[in-house]
């Protein structure tokens, strides 16, 4: 792994950030535009949702942008991506241009990339390869030696490329959990569910990852937490559509629209499964349960990086709901905690979007 050097080149330059995540921009693309742009460099931002699922009716308006795309490599000195970009990785790029791959996880707890090529979910391996996924990139973000070796298989790519940095999004998490900013992610919390601010019962934040084809496990979850001591919320990842009928129940709350970190602000424990969260949510330093009913038809289909038998955390991984509620129960082992975390997150959250932009600026010839 690279060690980034703190002597940056001050030149003002021109970057490009590029995204199919979502329409909109993401939380570390905001907050990594706004350093840039503080520091007087020219940004030009793209994002446009593309999945397997919407290029069927929208292939036209794609090749569009990626027209687009590929008009702001050639105007950029630094490409940054968060994801799979196909004019990055099929069309060359000068060596005045660097590209810069910041996956859109802290982590990765699931395979994907190059991990999953020729599986039931991944993509077939001619497709890749005549695609040529993942490639292009001259630098890969990670936060960790752990991370850096799953981003590396994943990729594709040298080893020697990995730089450690974390997201912006660390930065957001310790702000919002452990500084000023929880006052105001409470506020907005407590605003739409006022009973949450009593504190006569334990709040717990049940995130988990998105599942094809099927919603998670939520009933049994709410009928193993009691009541009378636990209220539950749920946030669903933003692919789910009306798949099926969610339990209802007077003390489980399913909110769509307050993002899950800032709903982690109030919560007193979180509950995750195969999502990056599960790496993300150690920087709360709250208690964390991971609920992995489905852990032996998920690891065949998709695949897991974490054996969570040998992790840190072994002893909050659960595939019983009732298991899981009684181990709530009991006092938490926040050195456990703390060991996963120093595994996967090596960086310092809370400088991340400095030192990332750091990074940018060095890359400017």
């Amino acid at each position: 792994m690279i060690n980034v050097d703190t002597a940056v080149n001050r030149r003002k330059g021109k970057v490009a950030i590029l995204s199919r995540e979502s329409d909109s921009k993401s939380l570390d693309i905001r907050m990594l535009e706004e350093e840039l742009l503080k520091r007087g460099l020219q940004v030009r931002t793209l994002t446009k949702l593309f999945t397997k699922d919407k290029s069927q009716g929208d292939s036209f308006g794609y090749v569009r942008h990626m027209l687009s795309q590929a008009a702001a490599m050639v105007w950029a000195d630094v490409v940054v991506v968060d994801t799979y970009i196909i004019p990055v990785s099929m069309l060359p790029h000068t060596g005045r241009t660097k590209v810069i791959q910041m996956w859109h996880a802290l982590s990765a707890v699931k395979k994907f990339g190059w991990q999953t090529v020729g599986s039931e979910d991944g993509t077939d391996e001619k497709t890749a390869r005549l695609m040529r996924m993942h490639k292009g990139y001259d630098y890969v973000i990670a936060p960790s030696d752990a991370t850096a070796d799953i981003f590396a298989e994943a990729f594709g790519t040298d080893r020697s490329k990995v730089v450690r940095l974390g997201l912006p999004r660390a930065d957001y998490i310790l702000d919002v959990t452990q500084g000023d900013g929880r006052y105001k992610a409470m506020g907005a919390v407590y605003a739409l569910y006022p009973h949450l601010a009593e504190k006569d019962k334990t709040v717990v934040l049940y995130a988990p990852t998105f599942r094809r084809g099927s919603l998670p496990d939520v009933k049994s979850l709410a009928d193993a937490l009691d009541p009378e001591k636990y209220e539950l919320i749920v946030r669903l990842h933003p692919l789910y559509k009306a798949e099926g009928e969610l339990p209802q129940a007077e003390h489980v709350i399913y909110e769509e629209h307050i993002p899950t970190y800032d709903l982690m602000a109030c919560a007193d424990a979180v509950i995750s499964d195969y999502s990056s969260l599960v790496v993300e949510a150690t920087i709360a330093d709250k208690p964390l349960y991971l609920y992995t009913y489905d852990i032996d038809s998920y690891s065949r289909t998709t695949g897991l990086n974490m054996d969570f038998e040998k992790e840190a955390i072994a002893d909050y991984v659960f595939r019983d709901a009732g298991e899981l509620a009684a181990a709530m129960d009991k006092p938490y082992d926040f050195e456990a905690l703390k060991a996963f975390k120093d595994k996967y997150i090596e960086v310092e959250p809370g400088h991340c979007t400095e030192q990332l932009a750091d990074f940018i600026q060095s890359q400017i010839r």
